[in-house]
């Protein structure tokens, strides 16, 4: 007995997805960890899949405060006001009095014409919580 066309050709391509797109996955995560004041900041770059955009994730003390796509990783203002009263507040959102900002972002290195790296910065009021987090791409 022989297999309909339309089953052969649905196989066929299932085995070709199998093998192939495994090889567009994305790459492993990369990340950078910074103390600053008593507390562990990182920065970490997500690859994206092929033809997907990558993903700027900023955490403390393992806590995520920031997921950005590349395309909007550039400059980046989080402002946060804090209540009156009781609260739980992360320590340096209490500088600044009523409200404080994360201001920075991840800046493209080019060279050649060709994007070849990206450099963060953040700033949490006026504490430097990223500094200079290089991320390189082959």
């Amino acid at each position: 007995m022989t297999m309909p066309h339309t089953i052969r050709r649905a196989l066929l391509l299932a085995t070709l997805a199998a093998t192939v797109l495994p090889i567009h996955a994305a790459a492993p995560r990369q990340c950078q960890q910074q103390t600053v004041q008593n507390m562990n900041f990182e920065m970490c770059l997500q690859p994206g899949a092929a033809f997907r955009h990558d993903l700027y994730l900023l955490s403390m003390n393992g806590q995520l405060l920031a997921g950005l796509v590349d395309d909007f990783a550039e400059s980046v203002v989080l402002e946060h006001t804090v209540p009156e009263g009781p609260s739980i507040e992360f320590p340096l959102s209490r500088q600044a009095g009523g409200t404080v900002q994360i201001t920075g972002g991840c800046v493209p290195v080019s060279k050649d014409d060709t994007e070849v790296a990206r450099v963060c910065n953040f700033q949490w009021g006026k504490v430097q919580v990223i500094k200079d987090v290089r991320f390189e791409f082959n």
